[in-house]
Parts: C-alpha cells; sequence; structure tokens
C-alpha cells in the first residue's frame, strides 16, 4: 500500500538540505553563480569515473542528445537556476507559496496532458498538504515582499519543475539513469552560466572551506544523489513523485532550527503535522483501482 515510502522520503531529506548547503555558499559566492558552480562541476568530477569504469555507457548517441538538452534547461537551467536566482527577488514566505502550488500543477498537467488519474486519496492528500504549507508560511507573510521580476522566476520555475516532471516521465532514455543525469546537469549548468552575468550574480568572493564544503554537499547529495532517487520516482509516477515535494519546506524549517538557529512558529509546526499527514493519506489506495480525472 504505501510503494517507494523510502525513495520519497530519502528523496525529501537530502533535497531539503539544499536550502540549508546553499545559505553556507552564499557566504562566499552570488546565489546564482553557486548553482552555475555546482552543476558544472557535477559534470566535471562525475565524468572521469564513467569513462574510466566502462560498465555504463558514458558517450551519448546522436538521437539521445535531444532529450538530455531539454531535460537539462526544464530540470536545471529552468527549474533550479530561476529558483536560485528568485531569492534576490522574493522573501522565504512567498517563495514558499509557489513551492506549495508545484506539486498541484504537476499533478493536474499529468491528468489533463498525461491521462494519469488521480484517487480521491490523493487529491484530499495533497490539498491537506498543500494547506498546510499555506499555514506554515503565515507567519511569513505579513512582512513579505516580491518584485515583478520575482514573480516572473518564480512562476518559471514553478513551471518548467512541471514540464520537465512530465517530459521525463514519458521519455525512453537508453542511458543509465546516472549517466543521464551528470550530462543533464553539466548542459544544464553551461546554459545557466550566462544568466549569472545577466543577473549581476557572477560573484565568487571567498574561494574558502565554506565554499568547497558547502558545493562538495550540492553536488554529491544534491546534483547526484537527491537527482537520480527523483529520476526514479518521477518514472515510476510523476503525480506521486510530486507529492514528496511538500515535504521538503517541512523538513528545510526543521534544519534551519537545527543548524542555524532559526525560529519556528507554531504556523510552522503546525502546518508540517497537516503536510505529514496529507502525505500518509495522498499514499493510500481503494482497492488499487483509480478514480476518474479530476
Amino acid at each position: 500500500m504505501y510503494k517507494n515510502i523510502l525513495p520519497g522520503l530519502l528523496f525529501a531529506v537530502l533535497w531539503a538540505t539544499g536550502a540549508i548547503a546553499a545559505k553556507f555558499g552564499i557566504r562566499s559566492a552570488d546565489a546564482l553563480m553557486l548553482a552555475s558552480l555546482r552543476f558544472l562541476i557535477t559534470g566535471i568530477v562525475f565524468a572521469p569515473y564513467f569513462l574510466l569504469h566502462k560498465k555504463h555507457r558514458f558517450i551519448p548517441h546522436r538521437n539521445e542528445w535531444k532529450s538530455i538538452v531539454i531535460y537539462g534547461i526544464l530540470n536545471t537551467t529552468l527549474t533550479l537556476g530561476s529558483f536560485f536566482a528568485a531569492q534576490k527577488y522574493a522573501s522565504a514566505g512567498i517563495s514558499m507559496l509557489f513551492t506549495a502550488v508545484t506539486p498541484l500543477l504537476i499533478a493536474l498537467l499529468s491528468s489533463i496532458f498525461l491521462k494519469r488519474k488521480l484517487s480521491r486519496f490523493e487529491v484530499v492528500g495533497m490539498l491537506v498538504a498543500f494547506s498546510g504549507l499555506l499555514l506554515a508560511a503565515l507567519s511569513a507573510l505579513p512582512t513579505a515582499t516580491i518584485t515583478f521580476t520575482g514573480i516572473i522566476l518564480l512562476t518559471v520555475y514553478m513551471t518548467a519543475y512541471a514540464l520537465s516532471s512530465m517530459y521525463i516521465s514519458v521519455t525512453k532514455v537508453s542511458l543509465h539513469d546516472m549517466v543521464f543525469n551528470v550530462w543533464q546537469v553539466f548542459i544544464g549548468g553551461l546554459i545557466l552560466l550566462p544568466f549569472c552575468w545577466l543577473f549581476k550574480a557572477n560573484h565568487v568572493r571567498h574561494f574558502d572551506v565554506n565554499l568547497v564544503l558547502s558545493l562538495a554537499w550540492l553536488i554529491i547529495m544534491l546534483s547526484f544523489v537527491a537527482n537520480l532517487l527523483w529520476l526514479y520516482l518521477i518514472k515510476k509516477d510523476a503525480v506521486s513523485a510530486a507529492s514528496w515535494l511538500y515535504l521538503v519546506p517541512v523538513l528545510g524549517y526543521l534544519y534551519g532550527y537545527w543548524l542555524l538557529g532559526e525560529a519556528v512558529t507554531s504556523y510552522a509546526v503546525l502546518g508540517g503535522i497537516m503536510v505529514i499527514v496529507g502525505l500518509v493519506i495522498s499514499k493510500r489506495k481503494t482497492q488499487d483501482v483509480l478514480e476518474p480525472d479530476m
């Protein structure tokens, strides 16, 4: 009844650390430059390993480049790049609202274009989790700010995340997931690099231990391990995978409290409980029969 719980939970646990690692990393470099370095170094570090260990073919065939480039642009350049860039133009509370809408958008588009039927448990569970994140964001909303640029960037983030999820869920890729992931991250980072100058976020202020450790965590645990888990989940079921995104901000609150001493409000606690309840509900099935499209 609770399929893919461990991969989904591990993905959420790791993906939530990204915000914390980034907060440490931006002490040494601009956020967008930090993201670009993360993506480019992922390719540079892992390419020699796959070239030397010939267990998995590393050089893509001509017909495989299309899916690598499309997914790299959608998932890495537009999704992660726009979210990093938006942090300069939008406060945390507003960013969380867009984060909360993303799984709903993935579910909606999957239902419309992929004919993925939603069970009543999935609908109720996602709405409960969505409400939980809205509640958690309430304490930040009175002082929340966002510019027009921030709205555009977060809308791009939300849309690209949904489109990339749908695209990879229906795309047949003969490359091994690990190799495909390294290539799409590298290509996405390469395309993102010029935008660092466009948004005037192209500075590395300190090349220090803080920067190295932040990048090491972002590269190994996020760009490699967490991305592989996401590819596994999204290929199984885009809607089910999207539901795990609700848990990421909740875990982010916990990490912020534990590692950075950030305050956790009663709204965040109650909202977190609602997210967990919503996830449990959404993973239930009624005799494994899915209900008609919403």
